[in-house]
């Protein structure tokens, strides 16, 4: 929810669950500095806001959904939607004045945590039927994969609603021309 400088942060404890740091941006994209875009994913070196009081906003190394970063361009005005999920952080959706809606939230590292958790368990594995134990550095990765794998997990699924908990945003500003 903004504050009324249009920035709402968010990051609570809500039924005893700590939530994801989540923020609201409604202003103009001043500049938008794209690193490099491959995969689906767009990563930039920075994103530079003006907030609708005037105040200025930078986002740097902002990873975002290709969907999402086609809609952020110098001039682009509208609600812009951020997290901060494990070791990655950037625009998750954006809803534009005249009514359009674009959410995607990146999980590439998601998809790495899992494949790290496989190759990890298989090693683990391996080791206990070959030579009797565990090695202490698979463990480590098991670990780092499953606690990697469920926080961005946690990180797409509060973004995802935080997005649509917001939905009527793009519709009031649609019919107030804001």
């Amino acid at each position: 929810m903004p504050n009324g400088v249009g920035l709402g942060l968010g990051s609570a404890v809500i039924g005893g669950t700590r939530r994801m740091a989540t923020s609201i941006i409604d202003g103009t994209v001043e500049e938008a500095v794209l690193k490099r875009s491959r995969g689906g994913i767009a990563v930039f070196e920075s994103i530079r806001f003006q907030l609708d009081d005037g105040s200025h906003r930078t986002v740097k190394k902002a990873v975002v959904k290709q969907e999402v970063a086609d809609e952020i361009r110098a001039g682009a005005k509208g609600r812009f939607y951020l997290y901060n999920a494990f070791d990655l952080r950037g625009v998750h959706g954006v809803r534009t004045p005249d009514g359009r809606a674009v959410y995607g939230f990146p999980t590439n590292n998601q998809k790495i945590f899992l494949i790290l958790g496989i190759v990890s368990f298989a090693w683990i594995a391996l080791k206990l039927f070959t030579e009797g134990g565990i090695p202490l550095l698979g463990a480590g990765l098991l670990i780092l994969a499953i606690v990697g794998w469920t926080l961005m997990g946690k990180g797409q699924r509060e973004s995802k609603q935080q997005f649509e908990d917001d939905a009527g945003y793009g519709a009031s500003a649609a019919a107030t021309g804001k």
